[in-house]
């Protein structure tokens, strides 16, 4: 690549530039797949999980990054809650003394396979201990599923219960089962959801291999975000911990009392394969192996013993990088940033999670210095945040947003995540929809390597809502904040296992390394436009129009609530002003900007105080996937009509 337009993009150039301002232009020029390339080379050349020396030596590549562009830049430090594994192991006891292997194999061509983290697989926040139990099958771990083990008279109290990864947040499968008296969880990767069922296995093709695990947090967090211990605040006068104040819970009711593993396909099936006299499955709950009697729920014929031995480390520091291009007011009350986040620490290598989007970040940082270096101030600050403690559960984004709150909530206009930034050529966006129109316009802007028409052509422009697993969390459900998720997203079987690796993208998710320049290009156009509009580029009358069919879907899902129960006029009142006052649109930035904080209630939404957006937030069971109206929705969801008419 060169610091001009790559490859075959050159042929399709004018079709797309001559929509683009001359300072728009000089940007797009500058992010290079060759540099892009080298980036995400380093990046991923060892391992740097949260708190660990790869991650600090990894902070400090980046804030060298942001300096030599010519970005002011900081490393902060961030005392938080880790956990480490040290040892575990898990038996059948079935008489054969078979262990299952708990390892991830060495793939030859894939040059850093053979790491001291291939046989250190685990979840982090799971506790040690050591349990013997009959195995229960849960297929996707969620209320429903346990529901329909309870319906078969398949007893969970006392048991090892063994679910399969997908359809809600992995915490939440655990908080699940525990709940209903489970001793300890195991979680494993069925090759129907990432593995064989979908296609040929890494290194032939993306998808998950036998012996691939998919590590992550198993913190509860769809009740509170960030840092169970809250290690970074200090207990207040009330008496109450740092966390109860902030979260509204304890440390311990935050994450889980009984063990967790993580399991590979190749270790599951001998667990499956020992359930043969038990009930039959639903059809919901067959996956992709091929047992003798078909996915049975159990109990297993013998039982299970899992040991699980992690160590905890209190007050660990991990480091958050922050740059900054002042704009015009900056460090004055007028200033209104913009914020783009992405983190960088990994389950282990992290190519595609989340360093695809550090090494877009990068030339997209370097885009951003060339414009400086011209002598451009944007009308708006922007400032580059280079997260770390994602992957325990929103860490480092999460003590950012409540250290620095006043100043967030009161100046700042948006914030723009990209986490697993490229993993094939399909953009996928979740936005708060006053967003949506800004980012259409800029990937209508952006051409698509593959054939030069524009990204906008290949995805079409739907956008979702925001729920949680990724650092916007804390800007849009705490602070307020407008936020935007974007990725380029493609069939991906080996997240959060060691193969997430440079040669997996180099050999499947991005070999020309053109989608990082896109990203790049799409994210920096997106932030150039909102940080330097004389008039923010927010799009109320779409929300408006979300919330009129959010509002039809929930009166039709409370239609089962008694007579009387629920009272929607209040509700569809303020939707009716709130679109009116979107139609009539505005030329107030700071009333374009800051409608979103009227969305947020003081108290909380029932059950979960930090999460404060009355629009979305994640649902309580799910986790990763986020209900629109929570507070009704969720109180609609659990029959409890007084919560849901008082929401």
């Amino acid at each position: 690549g060169s610091a001009g337009l790559p490859g075959m993009a050159c042929a399709f150039a004018g079709l797309l530039l001559g929509v683009l301002s001359p300072l728009e232009r000089q940007f797009y020029a500058v992010p290079s797949n060759a540099s892009a390339r080298a980036h995400l080379y380093h990046i991923t050349s060892e391992a740097h999980v949260a708190g660990t020396p790869g991650d600090l030596k990894m902070a400090r590549y980046v804030h060298d990054a942001f300096l030599s562009y010519g970005l002011a830049s900081r490393i902060e430090a961030v005392p938080v809650l880790l956990n480490y594994p040290i040892e575990r192991s898990l038996e059948l006891l079935d008489g054969s003394g078979r262990m299952s292997r708990l390892t991830e194999d060495i793939i030859p061509s894939d040059r850093t396979s053979d790491t001291f983290w291939r046989n250190r697989t685990f979840n982090g926040y799971g506790p040690s201990g050591n349990v013997t139990a009959p195995v229960v099958y849960a297929n996707y771990g969620r209320p429903a599923d346990f529901a329909a083990l309870s319906a078969a008279g398949v007893a969970v109290r006392g048991a090892l219960v063994l679910t399969r990864y997908g359809e809600c947040f992995r915490g939440l499968k655990v908080m699940n089962a525990e709940q209903r008296g489970a001793v300890g969880v195991l979680i494993f990767s069925d090759p129907a959801d990432d593995g064989f069922t979908q296609g040929a296995v890494y290194p032939n093709g993306p998808w998950r291999p036998p012996s691939g695990v998919q590590r992550g947090s198993v913190q509860f967090n769809s009740l509170c975000a960030g840092d169970p211990s809250r290690a970074y605040l200090n207990r207040t006068d009330s008496g109450r911990s740092a966390t109860a104040e902030a979260c509204g819970y304890e440390e311990a009711d935050l994450v889980p009392s009984i063990p967790v593993l993580p399991l590979s396909y190749e270790d599951a099936y001998p667990l499956l394969a020992s359930m043969g006299a038990s009930p039959a499955a639903p059809a919901g709950f067959h996956g992709g192996l091929s047992l003798p009697g078909g996915y049975r729920l159990g109990p297993s014929a013998h039982a299970a013993r899992l040991v699980v031995h992690n160590r905890e480390s209190r007050a660990t520091p991990i480091w958050n990088v922050i740059a900054h291009l002042p704009g015009r007011d900056a460090g004055t009350p007028a200033d209104r940033p913009v914020l783009l986040g992405n983190h960088r620490d990994a389950w282990v290598f992290g190519a595609v999670d989340p360093n695809s989007g550090t090494a877009a970040m990068l030339e997209l940082a370097r885009g951003l210095g060339a414009l400086r270096r011209a002598g451009w101030v944007p009308r708006r600050s922007i400032v580059l945040c280079s997260w770390s403690g994602e992957e325990y559960g929103l860490l480092g984004s999460t003590a950012f947003g409540e250290l620095n709150a006043r100043w967030l909530s009161g100046q700042a206009v948006a914030y723009l995540n990209v986490d697993e930034g490229v993993s094939g050529g399909m953009l996928k966006v979740s936005a708060s929809l006053s967003l949506a129109a800004v980012i259409r316009q800029a990937a209508a802007d952006v051409q698509h390597p593959s054939d030069g028409r524009s990204i906008l052509a290949h995805w079409g422009g739907d956008v979702d809502l925001l729920g949680s697993g990724s650092d916007y969390t804390v800007f849009l459900d705490h602070l307020g904040i407008a936020s935007a998720d974007m990725q380029m997203s493609g069939d991906y079987g080996v997240y959060h296992s060691i193969y997430d690796s440079f040669d997996w993208m180099a050999t499947q998710g991005d070999p020309s390394f053109q989608l990082h320049v896109a990203m790049a290009r799409l994210w920096g156009l997106v932030a150039l436009r909102i940080a330097d509009a004389p008039v923010l580029p927010f799009d109320h009358a779409e929300q408006a129009r979300a919330l009129r069919t959010q509002l039809d879907n929930l009166q039709r899902l409370a239609a089962a609530a008694p007579p009387g129960a629920m009272h929607f006029e209040p509700l569809a009142a303020a939707v009716a002003a709130y679109a009116a006052a979107a139609a009539a649109g505005s030329a107030d930035n700071d009333a374009l900007a800051f409608t979103e904080r009227r969305f947020l209630s003081d108290t909380g939404l029932p059950r979960r105080p930090w999460f404060k957006h009355l629009l979305q937030a994640p649902g309580l069971y799910l986790g990763y996937t986020a209900l629109a109206l929570p507070g009704v929705a969720q109180a609609v969801d659990d029959a409890d009509w007084g919560t849901a008419d008082a929401q």
